[in-house]
């Protein structure tokens, strides 16, 4: 009778054993799923650069196993500079201020062409892996100093997709953090041409959530913090840059990390008191007795200064204070950065009024100062062919603003120099000395 019982037991035995392998199997696939989308979602930086040996070695066909890595990414650069030597006009020559030779190539502007529409980048886009080797895209952190220090920027944009693409060429790289928001009011093949352009890349995305942007309202400042609340879940990047797609930088990858090192926590904003225009704060003075700040929208703001405006109670009643007053997006930052009773860390301690050394945004304004050589919108200036002197010898960031679509030169010149300058601060031919941005006043007098 015993044996019967355990002859019985057996059938169950072996139910169980496959049971038990079976549970094990499945939750390992799971698992596995699991971290997969994790670090889809969360890491895709280092996945990208995981792929940088093999690209290169795939994109110059490199038959010498004993080739470095330093060598392929020599290469790398090398090539993609040669894709932006701007056959049109001798860009060099107008940077230096070449009066003669530019009033020349200003004649020819309007006859230089192509331009790629919206259909052509949702083409283009198909075959993702091509489109960024044909359209230069740099997939490599390029230096240890730039991977350990990435950046994160919002796009704000409307029209002009290949504006917009040019840009993004202009500051990607892989270790960086992109986010776009395109206006409601945005044509559809622009939102599908941008859209198709962000899914190229792990690191760039769309808002989840639009809005119709309007000039002087609410509209304006909330899509930035769209982005500010989207890019906080990366945890890696050190500083916030916002910019337009009607913009275009200054200065390389590795310079704006050599500057922003040198910013040491210090954040970029611009403020004015005396010159305020009082109507526009509606008789209705900000909370807790703060003083009422003005600055432009652009700014360069250090992670913790982001992390207070997102997560601190007094941030959040400014901002509240600020959806009631006129211009909204040029009172909000401002007023957090120029309050220094706030205590806090990277604002300024000093009168706004004093405070000379705005670089965020190369803008000019129709009397000002500088003299704009092209035409003026609503009192900004479009930068244009006979102000690459000017560019080329400004200490800010990035420029507004720019129309491609009636001066294609201007950024031609500009993405040579970029390019160009990248290629030689990596092959060591060329150095870039930030002491200038290390004693600039707001950094100097920074709340610690």
């Amino acid at each position: 009778m015993e044996s019967i019982r355990n002859y019985c037991r057996k059938p169950f035995l072996v139910f169980c054993l496959f049971s038990v392998i079976a549970v094990s199997y499945v939750f390992l696939i799971l698992y596995g799923n699991y971290i997969s989308a994790y670090q889809s979602h969360c890491d895709p930086i280092e996945r990208k650069e995981n792929t940088i040996v093999s690209n290169n070695r795939s994109l110059f066909h490199a038959r010498d196993k004993q080739i470095t890595d330093k060598e392929l990414t020599s290469l790398y650069v090398k090539n993609i500079s040669s894709l932006f030597n701007f056959k049109e006009a001798n860009c060099s020559r107008l940077i230096s201020g070449d009066q003669t030779y530019t009033q020349n190539v200003e004649k020819i502007v309007p006859t230089v062409k192509g331009s790629l529409s919206d259909e052509d980048y949702m083409s283009l886009t198909e075959d993702c892996e091509t489109f960024k080797k044909t359209r230069g895209y740099i997939m490599s952190s390029l230096t240890e100093e730039e991977k350990e220090f990435p950046i994160a920027y919002s796009i704000m944009t409307f029209k002009n997709s290949e504006m917009v693409e040019r840009l993004l060429r202009s500051i990607y790289r892989p270790q960086n953090y992109y986010c776009i928001h395109v206006d409601m009011k945005s044509s559809d093949s622009f939102l599908l041409a941008v859209s198709a352009i962000s899914k190229c890349f792990a690191n760039v995305f769309l808002t989840s959530t639009r809005r119709k942007v309007y000039w002087g309202t609410y509209t304006v400042l909330e899509p930035e913090l769209f982005c500010l609340k989207e890019l906080w879940r990366y945890r890696k990047w050190k500083y916030f840059i916002n910019l337009t797609g009607q913009e275009f930088p200054l200065k390389t990858n590795f310079e704006l990390v050599k500057i922003l090192k040198a910013y040491n926590g210090a954040n970029n904003i611009e403020g004015v008191v005396k010159r305020v225009n009082e109507e526009r704060w509606n008789n209705r003075p900000p909370p807790f007795g703060l003083r009422p700040v003005k600055g432009a929208i652009h700014v360069t703001i250090s992670r913790s200064f982001v992390d207070y405006v997102l997560h601190n109670k007094t941030a959040q009643a400014v901002l509240n204070w600020s959806t009631t007053i006129g211009v909204p997006d040029e009172g909000f930052f401002p007023t957090l950065n120029f309050n220094p009773q706030l205590g806090v860390k990277g604002t300024y301690s000093g009168d706004p009024d004093e405070m000379k050394d705005y670089l965020t945004r190369y803008k000019i304004w129709y009397g000002g100062h500088d003299q704009c050589a092209g035409s003026s919108v609503r009192g900004v200036c479009i930068q244009s062919t006979g102000d690459l002197y000017r560019l080329g010898q400004a200490k800010h960031l990035f420029a507004n603003k720019f129309y491609l679509e009636e001066d294609r030169v201007v950024i031609g010149c500009l993405e040579e120099k970029l390019f160009n300058d990248t290629r030689d601060e990596y092959l060591g031919t060329k150095t870039f000395n930030e002491s200038y941005y290390a004693n600039l006043d707001f950094v100097k007098y920074q709340i610690i």
